[in-house]
């Protein structure tokens, strides 16, 4: 009996529990939030994304360009109209409307640039002038 009782006593005592275990056991739970975290912000930002595209809204942002750190040039569309947008951080400017008739902005860009290169060679060939008769 008294052998009965000693086993007994010895089935009730937990055994001590390894560190090496509960090393294990604390980086995988670290290594579950360290993934659980950006997997969150991931389905967040897919959910916003198709809300946004299901969404009945009538301003879409067709293009958006960076120009430094607080400066971008931005192509909204709204209703059927394009219309190109000078965003800082202080304000919103409205640099020029495309109807949805005209011509297509690329084109509108080529000859904007065209343009300019007239006007820089047209300035270039005056100082050249001027530099010759001084």
């Amino acid at each position: 009996m008294l052998s009965m009782a000693v086993s007994y006593v010895q089935a009730a005592v937990p055994e001590p529990i390894s560190t090496t275990y509960s090393i294990w056991k604390v980086v995988l739970s670290l290594a579950f939030i360290v993934v659980f975290i950006p997997a969150c912000l991931w389905l967040v930002k897919k959910m916003q994304v198709t809300q946004m595209r299901f969404g009945q809204s009538d301003i879409k942002v067709v293009s958006s360009q960076s120009l430094g750190t607080k400066e971008k040039i931005v192509l909204v569309e709204v209703e059927g109209e394009k219309i190109l947008l000078g965003v800082t951080s202080q304000s919103i400017h409205h640099l020029k409307s495309f109807s949805s008739n005209s011509k297509a902005f690329a084109q509108a860009m080529s000859e904007a640039e065209t343009e300019t290169d007239k006007v820089a060679a047209t300035s270039h060939r005056h100082d050249a002038d001027k530099g010759a008769a001084s």
